[in-house]
């Protein structure tokens, strides 16, 4: 078979290498003998691969041991032919096996038949899952995302997709008789094809929390202390960024967005303790309106909104509200409340530095600052222990100056 193939492979090759490829007419020639020894080199490599199956097959064949009668598999005990199916089951107690299942194990169930994915996708299922492992961490702008995303998986879904032009060479693959010759010239264009099409848009909770877990979904958040590595210019601030979850370090990517004419920056590893959804919905670039300026009393903890410049956008920032100059801080002849000044204090920073201290007006408040000490924004009291003590956790070891 060697020397017939090198005989009709020999005038493809002469035409190869004499045929001009400048030349319109000579280009189905050179494409008629490209087929050609392409053709020539897959009978090589079929017969070739059939042979040395063959040879494989005929070894393991006298390796193997003779083989034992098969022994008919035991009966069902008695009790066992009354065991219910897990279908079989009410439909409540189903539903309760059902919910204390992980989601690993949940994903799994759903793979067994089609009336168990039903049940094993609902909604309610794994909203749970969702509310017991992202509910810190998600709020309103990270569902409302995830809807704009997949709004766009399935406008891009919709979009015709342009026709691949097939030339001679691939007619022929298709029509060929022997199928794998098809399958292998072909091989990288579907490939290309299957990499370039669109996820196909699931609007469901199981989906969503799939693309949280896997690190397919950036999600809207903030961070507390950014850039922790060494950055003590952040401590006690609370930043916006975008965050994506890493399941192997089960820690987090944040993107935190462009500063000025800085770029973005990205911090990874970043734990848990330090991510939390935003509790308002207020951009980073627009300032918060007050609405909590009439109740604070000395003592309240809040969180105010601070930039170094009109360019920046606006970080949350820890403190305390104390009394004014004039007050002894007497709890029963304190009358702070009643001034329109509030004094606010940031008890981190050593007594006498420019960032200890700063004062706004309760009645008409805005933003104030300059280019030396940057702008203070909109506050927000904390309510509640919880939101204080996870402040207090990342309160620094040294004060700072």
């Amino acid at each position: 078979m060697l020397p017939l193939l090198l005989i009709s492979t020999l005038p493809a090759f002469t035409l190869l290498l004499v045929a001009p490829a400048s030349c319109k007419p000579w280009k189905l020639v050179r494409e008629l003998g490209l087929v050609a020894l392409l053709l020539a080199r897959e009978l090589l490599r079929h017969s070739a691969s059939a042979a040395a199956g063959a040879g494989r097959k005929e070894q393991q064949a006298a390796r193997m041991p003779p083989s034992k009668p098969k022994t008919p598999p035991p009966a069902l005990a008695e009790g066992d032919a009354d065991a219910l199916p897990v279908l079989d089951l009410p439909e409540l107690a189903l539903e309760r096996v059902l919910e204390e299942l992980s989601p690993a194990s949940l994903a799994a169930m759903a793979c067994v038949c089609a009336g168990l994915r039903d049940r094993c996708s609902m909604d309610g299922l794994w909203a749970r899952h969702v509310r017991r492992k992202w509910g810190r961490v998600l709020g309103a702008a990270a569902r409302r995302e995830w809807q704009a995303e997949l709004a766009a998986r399935a406008a891009a879904a919709a979009l015709p997709r342009p026709a691949r032009q097939r030339g001679l060479a691939d007619s022929l693959a298709c029509a060929w008789p022997f199928s794998w010759i098809g399958r292998r010239w072909l091989k990288e264009d579907a490939a290309a094809a299957a990499r370039s099409a669109p996820a196909p848009p699931a609007d469901t909770v199981a989906a969503w929390y799939r693309a949280l877990e896997c690190g397919d979904f950036w999600f809207p958040a903030q961070v507390y202390n950014r850039e922790q590595d060494g950055h003590v210019g952040f401590l006690l601030s609370c930043y916006d960024a975008h965050l994506r979850y890493d399941r192997r370090t089960d820690t987090f990517t944040a993107r935190y967005p462009p500063h000025g004419r800085k770029p973005a920056k990205e911090e990874e590893g970043v734990p848990w303790c330090r991510v939390r959804a935003a509790p308002l919905s207020t951009p980073a670039q627009d300032l918060h309106a007050s609405a909590c300026l009439e109740d604070l009393r000395p003592g309240d903890h809040f969180e105010i909104q601070w930039r170094k410049n009109k360019d920046f956008p606006y970080g949350w920032w820890y403190g305390v509200v104390d009394h004014l100059e004039p007050c002894n801080a007497n709890e029963h002849l304190c009358r702070c409340h009643e001034d329109d000044t509030i004094m606010l204090e940031f008890k981190h920073y050593a007594a006498g530095s420019r960032w200890r201290q700063t004062t706004v007006s309760r009645k008409d408040h805005r933003e104030k600052g300059d280019e030396t000490d940057g702008f203070y924004g909109g506050i927000r009291k904390l309510q509640t222990k919880d939101e204080i003590s996870t402040w207090r956790r990342f309160w620094p070891v040294d004060v700072l100056s």
